[in-house]
């Protein structure tokens, strides 16, 4: 397999590793685009959270709300931001399941949410469509 995460996990590929356990891993991302941006990876080898088992899944945000309260109880971070991208149209560049936890402090000139115009969406025709029965 040619999986960047899976080469981390294996030692193939060094990480700057923050947390460890037999499940989950959680490294700084080398893209050093915010600081203290930490990536969060199951051991177990998933494409996104469309394949990934309930087991896994729980694994790994537990590993996410570890690291985040860390980060925000113990490190200099106010708050943290979660993001996920399942699919190449959402931007998944890496196709092994990743959380970002994206450290945040009071102030900082950074968005990591869109910020478009409203849509006018017919929300009661929109909840029919999208409504799991």
């Amino acid at each position: 397999m040619d999986c960047i995460f899976c080469k981390i996990i294996n030692g193939e590929i060094p990480a700057h590793k923050i947390y460890e356990d037999e499940k989950t891993l959680a490294f700084l991302d080398i893209a050093d685009d915010f600081l203290g941006h930490t990536l969060v990876i199951p051991k177990k080898h998933c494409t996104n959270l469309f394949d990934a088992d309930e087991e896994t899944i729980n694994a790994v945000f537990q590993t996410v709300q570890k690291v985040a309260k860390h980060y925000t109880e113990k490190c200099f971070f106010d708050g943290v931001n979660i993001l996920n991208a399942n699919g190449v149209c959402a931007e998944q560049s890496v196709f092994h399941l990743h959380i970002h936890i994206i450290p945040r402090r009071a102030g900082d000139p950074f968005s990591v949410f869109p910020n478009k115009e409203k849509q006018n969406s017919d929300f009661e025709k929109l909840a029919k469509v999208l409504k799991i029965n």
